[in-house]
């Protein structure tokens, strides 16, 4: 039972739901990505419990009835057979999977002898990235290997509110200082300009108009938006990592921004958070594909959807910088990629 313990604790550390069973020899964990409603079966095979072609096809009926009521796309099955057998029941269980089906069962087999995962030439050998963290947790010389994982903290995420403050505060003195679309005003307090910047080396723009905003829409939007995404990414990261994602975002965004319009000679006014926004977007895209789990209940697939919408959004908007979205969004998902690996540093 040692290696039906470790793969459970795969599935435990990704805190996918627990399903009951009838056995002690088989535990199953349910999850939704994509729409779709994963179900894993982890089996541990002995002298006391064999394999049975039928009882895997009654099951499999059983599931579908049990589950089938469920609001998903697709069903799909996972059965993680655990043998030392495996030559005897690799035959049964090497067959294409019916993709037409409302459930969609894959077998895997992994033999306990050779301690390694065997996935049927016949059967799919990718379920969303679970086939790879068996295959560490196998390979693994010791007990101490996991797959990577993090906890969401119950705290305040008052650094998000914080900066919602300092953004809506910044927005009412400037519209009592001569208003947030005057182009001379937004200069004045720090928008990007092509001049004040390139000529006159005024590179603290940079970070000042990560707090300005061109009227009373564009900062409704980008707060509403800093709202959604700041208090659900900054829940799983420490208070310097989330305020080096944010800065760092929204440099990134604004040198991409100014650098196109440099090359494009077009003396463009910029301003706004978009740039780091769209960074916390990214991190929670690389939070979610790296961690396998859904951030504040937004998956990769949620994500990315967003993303496109976003970007579509600015391209038929002429006032609204994709590039400054574009660099934000690859600046922020570097920065999470890079805080990933330090943490299984």
């Amino acid at each position: 039972m040692k290696t039906f313990t470790k793969i459970c604790n795969i599935f435990d550390s990704y805190n996918y739901q627990i399903i009951p069973t009838d056995s002690k020899k088989v535990k199953m964990y349910a999850t939704f990505n994509n729409s779709s409603l994963y179900l894993v079966n982890i089996i541990s095979l002995d002298s006391a419990y064999t394999f049975s072609k039928e009882k895997f096809e009654e099951y499999k009926v059983i599931t579908k009835e049990q589950f089938g009521h469920m609001d998903s796309n697709k069903i799909i099955l996972l059965n993680l057979i655990i043998t030392e057998n495996a030559l005897d029941i690799y035959k049964d269980v090497n067959y294409t999977p019916d993709f037409d089906e409302d459930l969609i069962d894959i077998n895997w087999i992994i033999d306990d002898n050779e301690g390694k995962l065997i996935i049927p030439n016949m059967q799919v050998n990718n379920v969303i990235g679970i086939e790879k963290d068996i295959r560490k947790l196998l390979e693994a010389d010791d007990e101490s290997w996991g797959p990577k994982i993090i906890q969401e903290s119950t705290s305040i995420p008052y650094i998000t509110y914080g900066l919602l403050a300092i953004n809506i505060i910044f927005f009412i003195y400037m519209e009592k200082s001569g208003g947030t679309t005057n182009i001379l005003n937004l200069v004045k307090f720090g928008a990007i300009d092509y001049y004040s910047f390139f000529t006159k080396g005024e590179y603290y723009r940079i970070i000042t108009s990560m707090f300005i905003h061109i009227g009373a829409l564009h900062l409704l939007y980008n707060m509403f938006s800093l709202f959604i995404f700041g208090t659900r990414i900054e829940r799983y990261m420490k208070k310097w990592e989330y305020i080096l994602l944010y800065g760092l975002s929204g440099i990134s965004g604004g040198l991409l921004s100014i650098t196109v319009d440099l090359i494009n000679q077009r003396p463009v006014i910029s301003a706004g958070a978009s740039g780091a926004i769209y960074g916390l977007i990214g991190a929670i895209l690389v939070y979610s594909r790296v961690y396998k789990k859904h951030i504040g209940g937004l998956n990769s697939y949620t994500i990315l959807i967003m993303f496109i919408v976003g970007i579509a959004f600015g391209t038929m908007n002429p006032g609204i910088s994709n590039l400054a979205h574009l660099g934000g969004f690859i600046g922020g998902a570097l920065v999470a990629y890079i805080l990933t690996l330090r943490k299984q540093a």
